[in-house]
């Protein structure tokens, strides 16, 4: 006994220790050595592998040390030298955890301003990581993407986003290519048919949007900008930027006019990237875009033009958001994310009206992975840049929509101005959440510190429950048989009621998990979410909810879309019961207001998870009965007259009935459309071409995948290859694996190559092809996608409803998820993700099997 109890306390005793020292290692720089420019000399041949360079970073030691430390991963480190003056101290290079080199002095260095040579090679990545390579048609073109932690691959560096410095870039290569950075050329000479093009000087920013780009360009300007500015674009593909290139001096002005200050930079040029993980990235004066985004018909249909202009207006108001200030650490990322989504919103709402952004509940797209159990705060400790993509979208969604609550909370023109003194006080330079705090409080008549931090340094949100009484009570809201730690949050409620006939509102601050308002008591009804601005779940008794039904028309079309969406979410939570969700389900499906149709649309897909072979024709009849009348309506030809709401439910209709309806216009006119985008792509919407093109592919035979495939290989349009691409969704198992394949091959970017692998999860009634395919392919398919898709693969591909395909992912993830950084973490993710769903269909499934059945008697 002894002995056991001996060797326990020795277990315990160095699992501590390995504990302590994991903690104890380093993973930022030491602030001891401070950079304040960097020179990088780049020569870089997009026909060639390899590249190499130098660089010079001027350096302040502000105490003695025997090393310098800086970053840098997979590259070759050739020779280091720090330079005093006249002399030069050669340094030798240990790798250490988190790409952090140490380059370590035979003596002691002092306290002084040096500066550290660098000379470096590397081989071009292919993955869309750091500096990579993207073919087009028959050219080569080299991109970078070095936000999170990617500049390292291209140039070692002070690689965290609180040294911003200067920096001066001078790069080497082939004659015939354009060469593009951050700034205008400064010189260029040609010598032997290479040139030397070296840039001005930048102004103070971080490593991740220093950019640059080689390649055979061609360019069309952007008119009406006081600045230098042009658009960039694969050889050949110019002439198709005249939407973008039209809209941004607009957008900019815009931006402009809200931070009271001037563009920051000296030139603004986009770039159309052919192979791009990201919808787009910031760098300063030189954005780039995923080619989809940019290259467009002169004139886009109404509802396929919002996503460039958002894009855009997203990524110039980063130049202040992120650029001009910075986060200090990427644990603040959302600082730089949520500013940017929620300010394109507002140029959104008020350049674009037609585009209805008013319309939009930004927290739906937040609350499935924040209801998680696993989920993480938005602000949470961040060591690499595995930790920095970890619930990335809520750094948007989420982001977005506490700052839209704060600005509702103390009005439009304070919150303004909170945010041009909060430009003020730190351009050039970092912030942090406090500093944000800190402006805001100046505007704000309650503890905006403290609410926030409620939002965003712990993880979900509440449910609050009222009870006929008055009281109030809020917890944290969760899936059904979840299990989550309890929380309170500080809650802004705006609340309208009804009582004795009358409708009024009132206001509170919720900040207890329990209190009680009298005024609410024995209310006819309450709506405590006034327009949907509240980051909550709301419940109310049964009566008071058929009672708000009834008066169904006192709700805007906002709170109409959060009523129906909050009973999805109670209905998931198992804090009511299916014939509740269905009532309020019918009173919303008679709605005419198309907005509040697509809601209905989105409401009856978050079923999906109950429906399957044995109930699938009868779920068809019950969709039919929803939706039939719109679609008669709304037919599938666009008319000129349509609003973007408008051509929004009738894509979103038809992807219902195209899935599930066995009514025979439905099947004759997929087909006539797929037929007819295949002749000419711009003959038919890109939304209504994927959903004709994947019911004639569910309801045809195999040689659908050779015309597929042919058609995309046959074209270089994104737009055009994004629809073909969605449309893979084959049923036999041969093209399962074909289409799998086929994203392997050449025709295929790597950033597009998880596309695939996510349709193939959903293409059969269980993933056993998917498994094989991936057995066989996995350590192809990580070396060619990029590593953030590597790191979510569970994420893209294992989600599931079922005991089988859960029990293939075990198996699969077992031996392989820990030799992906990240990949046990995204494996967490999804198996929870999984077996919370799989929770909901046992518990639901003979509830919604008897209700259809009913239903339709």
């Amino acid at each position: 006994m002894l002995f056991k109890r001996a060797c326990i306390w020795l277990t315990l005793f160095l699992l501590y220790s390995a504990t302590a020292i994991a903690q104890d290692i380093n993973y930022r720089l030491s602030d001891k050595i401070k950079p304040s420019f960097q020179q990088i000399n780049l020569t870089i041949d997009p026909d060639k592998d390899e590249f190499s360079g130098d660089t010079t970073i001027d350096i302040t030691v502000t105490e003695t040390t025997d090393h310098i430390e800086f970053y840098q991963l997979e590259l070759d480190i050739e020779k280091v030298t720090l330079i005093d003056g006249d002399k030069s101290i050669p340094l030798t290079v240990s790798s250490h955890a988190y790409d952090i080199q140490r380059a370590n002095a035979p003596t002691s260095i002092k306290a002084k301003q040096y500066q550290l040579h660098i000379k470096f090679k590397g081989k071009v990545n292919t993955t869309s990581d750091g500096m990579y390579l993207s073919k087009f048609e028959d050219n080569n073109y080299i991109f970078t993407q070095f936000e999170d932690m990617h500049a390292r691959r291209a140039f070692p560096s002070f690689d965290e986003p609180s040294f911003k410095i200067p920096f001066q870039l001078t790069i080497k290569a082939p004659e015939k290519h354009t060469v593009l950075s951050n700034t205008l050329v400064k010189t260029r000479s040609v010598k032997d048919g290479w040139q030397t093009v070296a840039f001005n000087r930048t102004p103070a920013m971080p490593t991740y949007i220093v950019a640059y780009a080689v390649g055979e360009f061609d360019f069309a300007d952007i008119p009406n900008l006081k600045m230098p500015a042009k658009i960039y674009t694969p050889k050949g593909q110019a002439s198709r930027t005249k939407f973008a290139a039209k809209n941004t001096a607009g957008i900019l002005a815009k931006l402009e006019s809200y931070f009271g200050s001037a563009y920051p930079f000296e030139k603004l040029d986009f770039i159309a990237v052919p192979n791009f993980t990201h919808g787009a990235m910031e760098n300063a004066g030189l954005v780039t875009y995923r080619s989809s985004l940019l290259l467009l018909d002169d004139e886009p249909r109404l509802n396929e033009q919002s996503s460039t202009l958002n894009v855009i207006a997203h990524e110039l108001a980063h130049m202040w958001y992120g650029n001009l200030v910075t986060m200090a650490w990427w644990d603040d990322l959302w600082l730089n994310e949520a500013f940017a989504s929620w300010m394109a919103s507002k140029v959104m709402m008020d350049l674009y009206p037609e585009q209805n952004y008013q319309a939009r509940l930004v927290q739906e797209s937040a609350f499935s992975a924040d209801a998680s159990p696993t989920v993480k705060p938005v602000k949470k400790v961040v060591r690499n840049s595995s930790d920095v993509m970890d619930g990335l979208g809520l750094n948007y969604s989420k982001g977005e929509s506490v700052l839209k609550l704060i600005e509702s909370l103390v009005g439009e023109k304070a919150f303004q101005q909170a945010i041009q003194n909060y430009m003020k006080n730190n351009a050039w330079g970092n912030a942090q959440a406090d500093d944000l705090w800190q402006v805001l409080s100046s505007v704000a008549d309650f503890d905006v510190p403290g609410m926030m931090k409620t939002y965003l340094e712990q993880p979900a949100y509440p449910l609050v429950e009222f009870a006929q009484s008055g009281e109030i009570k809020q917890r944290r809201y969760h899936l059904l048989g979840a299990e989550v730690t309890a929380q309170t949050w500080t809650i802004p409620l705006a609340i309208s009621y009804k009582k004795n006939g009358q409708i009024k509102r009132t206001q509170l601050f919720l900040k207890d998990a329990t209190t009680s308002v009298a005024e609410l008591a024995e209310a006819d009804w309450i709506y405590p979410n006034d327009n949907a601005m509240g980051y909550l779940r709301w419940k109310i008794p049964a009566a008071q909810l058929t009672a708000l039904l009834e008066d169904i028309t006192a709700l805007n079309v906002r709170e109409r879309k959060n009523l129906l969406y909050n009973t999805d979410a109670l209905f998931a939570a198992g804090e009511i019961e299916l014939i509740e969700y269905m009532q309020v389900l019918d009173v919303l499906s008679a709605d005419q207001d198309p907005i509040v149709g697509s809601s209905v649309v989105a409401s009856l897909t978050e079923l999906n998870y109950l429906v399957d072979k044995s109930n699938e024709a009868i779920f068809g009849q019950f969709a039919n009965s929803k939706l039939l009348s719109w679609f008669t309506r709304l037919g599938l030809q666009e008319q000129e007259s349509d609003s973007a709401d408008i051509s929004r439910l009738r894509n979103a209709v038809y992807g219902v009935l195209g899935r599930y309806s066995n009514d025979p216009k439905v099947k004759e006119a997929s087909l006539v459309l797929a037929k007819q985008y295949l002749a000419d792509p711009t003959s038919v919407p890109k939304g209504i071409a994927v959903v004709a093109l994947r019911n004639a592919v569910r309801n045809g035979d195999k040689l659908w995948f050779e015309t597929l495939k042919k058609t995309y290989i046959n074209n270089t349009d994104a737009n055009v290859q994004g629809t073909l691409g969605a449309a893979m969704m084959f049923p036999q198992s041969e093209n399962v694996h074909n289409t799998l394949d086929f994203a392997m091959s050449d025709a295929v970017g790597p950033a597009h190559v998880i596309s695939f692998i996510a349709r193939a999860a959903n293409m059969q009634d269980n993933d056993d092809d998917l498994y094989v395919w991936l057995k066989l392919n996995f350590e192809a398919l990580i070396a060619k996608i990029p590593a953030y898709h590597a790191t979510r693969l569970p994420e893209y591909a294992s989600n599931s409803c079922s005991v089988h395909d859960i029990a293939l992912s075990r198996d699969f993830y077992a031996q392989r998820k820990d030799k992906v950084e990240g990949m046990a973490r995204s494996f967490d993710i999804s198996l929870q993700k999984s077996e919370q769903c799989l929770a909901l269909k046992q518990a639901n499934q003979k509830a919604f099997n008897a209700y259809l059945s009913q239903a339709l008697k």
